[in-house]
């Protein structure tokens, strides 16, 4: 998978991404609202990466790479997961372009790439509720509120379902 925006540059994650990947997720602000919060070890990076290169492989549904365009450096990831109840729309993104439009920039143009290219239905994205800059990105992309639940002890907003962006 490759595709790109004004700003970023979105393919497939190979091998080279782990050490920069690891980086990332090594930082406890980007770890904040997933699962219990803990920075990722490099060995949990490295798994997650792999992870993602089998499911591009078997069926196109993955996370996939985001690059800055400027300087190609990874910045962090948007894209898929399957699940048992739902084809998860998630992403991770280093902290030092929070707040800059990349992660908009990069749902509209993954989103529409599993909309269009992979025929993907039944998505949901899911937030810490205190997450808002995530919950901000999943109501502008047309989700719509499903339900609330736990998830380690601290409120979330489960589901998101899509309807039409």
């Amino acid at each position: 998978m490759r595709a790109e925006t004004e700003g970023l540059i979105i393919r497939s994650f190979s091998e080279t991404a782990i050490p920069a990947y690891a980086a990332i997720v090594a930082d406890p602000r980007v770890t904040k609202y997933l699962a219990d919060g803990s920075p990722n070890s490099p060995t949990e990076a490295e798994a997650y990466v792999l992870d993602c290169i089998d499911g591009d492989h078997a069926t196109g549904i993955s996370r996939y790479a985001v690059l800055l365009q400027c300087d190609e450096s990874l910045t962090g990831f948007f894209g898929f997961k399957e699940l048992p109840a739902c084809i998860d729309f998630g992403w991770r993104f280093v902290q030092h372009v929070w707040d800059q439009g990349y992660a908009t920039e990069a749902a509209l143009r993954i989103l529409a790439y599993g909309l269009e290219d992979l025929n993907l239905t039944n998505l949901a994205a899911g937030s810490f509720t205190e997450n808002v800059a995530s919950i901000k990105i999943i109501r502008k992309l047309g989700f719509r509120h499903v339900q609330g639940d736990q998830f380690h002890g601290k409120a979330t907003v489960r589901y998101y379902q899509q309807t039409i962006i």
